[in-house]
C-alpha cells in the first residue's frame, strides 16, 4: 500500500489563491512600468514632432522673407 509521509510536505506560507479570471484595477501610480515607459516614449515622440514643425516653420519664415526683401 502506498504509505504517505507527512515530512516530505512543505508548509505553504501564502495561502491566497490567485484568480486569474478577475481584473486587477490599480490606481495611476501603481500601474505597470511597460506601460509608463510607452506613454514616455509616445510623450518624447509627440515633443520632438513639435520641435521639428517649429524649426521647419521658421526656416519656412526666414525663406519667404528673404524673398520678399529681394523683389
Amino acid at each position: 500500500m502506498l504509505q504517505i509521509n507527512p515530512k516530505k510536505f512543505k508548509h505553504i506560507q501564502n495561502k491566497t489563491i490567485p484568480s486569474p479570471l478577475r481584473p486587477k484595477f490599480r490606481n495611476k501610480a501603481e500601474t505597470n512600468i511597460y506601460f509608463l515607459s510607452k506613454r514616455k516614449m509616445l510623450g518624447e515622440k509627440k515633443a520632438s514632432q513639435v520641435k521639428n514643425l517649429k524649426l521647419i516653420s521658421i526656416v519656412l519664415i526666414i525663406v519667404f522673407g528673404g524673398y520678399l526683401l529681394s523683389n
